[in-house]
């Protein structure tokens, strides 16, 4: 049962500093940070576009 426990701990030990970081950046991307960033470039290059020359009739 000690070698269990120990087991145990060992594997949530290597876990927490194998996705600690990975949570840091997950957490950053989630919280869509950068979100505003992307709907101002998709705005700027839908108004940014050329205009219809051709008079309609």
């Amino acid at each position: 049962m000690i070698p269990l426990l120990g087991l145990c701990l060992l594997v949530m030990a290597i876990l927490h500093w194998v996705l600690e970081p990975l949570e840091g950046l997950f957490t950053w991307t989630l919280q869509l940070n950068l979100l505003p960033w992307l709907l101002g470039l998709v705005l700027v290059w839908l108004f940014a576009g050329a205009t219809d020359s051709t008079p309609s009739s």
